[in-house]
C-alpha cells in the first residue's frame, strides 16, 4: 500500500482516460493481467477501493515537485461508468491517491505456445498492452482482435498501432473496422489458421486470451472449446478488498476442475475469488451458466 501522486490524467475518448500514477521504480515484477486497488477519494464516498487493471508499467511523467524532472510510474486506462470513475476523471497532476498492488495473477505463456490470439472488448484491451511485450519475449506471434460498440469504444487503439502488432477491429455499428461482434473475428481467425486443437496445446500451439464483458467471454470460451484450443479469460468482477477477504468477487467454478479446495459438504469448494485466485482463469474452469 502506498500514497501516490498523479502524474497526468488525460481524456483520450469521450468516456475514456489515461491516469499516470507515480510509483518509485514502477512495479518491476508486474505482469500482464495484474491490477491495483485504488482509494479514489479521502472522503467516505466512495468508501471502498476500486480495482483497475495495469495498462502500462514504468511510464514517464513530469514531477510536480521539480520542474523539468522525470519520474517513473504506472498507467491506468479507465472508463467513466459511475461515481468513482467520475471522481477519478477530475484528478489533477499532483493530487494524491492511495494505491494497493500489484495484485492478482497473469496469463500463462510459459508452455511454449507460439500462436497467441488476444480477444478484447472495449476496456478489455487493458491487459494486452503488456501482454504483447511478453509474447515477443517468448518469440510468439501475436494477433489482437479488438471490438467495441463504435469508434469511440476502442481505447488505446493508437498505442497498439505504434507497437506494430497485427490487429483486426470490429464495431457493432461498423463505424471502424468490420461490422459485427469481435467473436466473429475469432471464428474467422481460427478457421483461417485451421486451428483445431489436439490435446492440451492444439495442433499449432495456439492459445486464446480474452478480456471483456462476460457475454463476450462466454462466447469466446465456447468457440475455443469447440476447437479444443486452450483459452484463458480475465474476469472483471466487483471487488472491495482485492485479497479474498470480503468474498465479494466470488465466481462459480466447475467442481471437477477444482484441485485442493475442500468444504464440509462435498469435499469441493465450488467458488473461487476473482481477486485472489484470478483475475485470469482457464475458461474451461468457469461455470458459465452461473456467471
Amino acid at each position: 500500500m502506498m500514497n501516490s501522486r498523479v502524474l497526468y490524467n488525460k481524456n483520450i475518448l469521450p468516456s475514456y482516460y489515461k491516469l499516470g500514477l507515480e510509483i518509485d521504480g514502477g512495479f518491476p515484477d508486474c505482469q500482464a493481467g495484474q491490477f491495483v486497488m485504488l482509494k479514489i477519494s479521502e472522503q467516505l464516498d466512495p468508501l471502498l477501493r476500486r480495482p483497475f487493471g495495469i495498462y502500462k508499467n514504468r511510464v514517464q511523467g513530469g514531477c510536480p515537485l521539480g520542474a523539468g524532472s522525470r519520474v517513473q510510474g504506472i498507467e491506468i486506462l479507465y472508463k467513466v461508468v459511475g461515481k468513482g470513475t467520475w471522481i477519478m476523471s477530475g484528478l489533477k497532476e499532483g493530487d494524491k491517491i492511495d494505491v494497493l498492488g500489484p495484485l492478482g495473477n497473469s496469463f500463462p505463456l510459459s508452455d511454449g505456445y507460439k500462436n497467441i490470439i488476444m480477444v478484447a472488448g472495449g476496456i478489455g484491451i487493458v491487459p494486452f498492452y503488456m501482454q504483447v511485450a511478453s509474447c515477443k519475449m517468448q518469440v510468439a506471434t501475436c494477433k489482437i482482435l479488438f471490438g467495441g460498440r463504435n469508434k469511440n469504444d476502442l481505447p488505446g487503439l493508437n498505442d497498439f498501432k505504434k507497437l506494430g502488432v497485427d490487429i483486426s477491429i470490429s464495431t457493432d455499428d461498423g463505424s471502424t473496422g468490420g461490422k459485427g461482434f469481435v467473436t466473429e473475428l475469432l471464428k474467422e481467425e481460427l478457421e483461417k489458421k485451421g486451428s483445431r486443437g489436439q490435446g492440451v496445446k492444439g495442433s499449432n500451439n495456439t492459445l486464446v486470451l480474452a478480456c471483456g464483458s462476460k457475454p463476450m467471454l462466454k462466447a469466446v470460451a465456447e468457440i475455443a472449446d469447440k476447437k479444443n484450443i486452450p483459452c484463458y479469460v480475465s474476469l472483471d468482477n466487483v471487488m472491495a478488498c482485492g485479497m479474498g477477504a470480503c468474498l465479494g468477487c466470488a465466481v462459480k467454478v466447475k467442481g471437477s476442475r477444482v484441485q485442493g479446495f475442500k468444504s464440509s459438504r462435498n469435499n469441493l469448494q465450488l467458488y473461487k475469488m476473482v481477486c485472489k485466485d484470478g483475475p485470469v482463469f482457464d475458461s474451461r474452469e468457469i461455470d458459465w451458466e452461473k456467471i
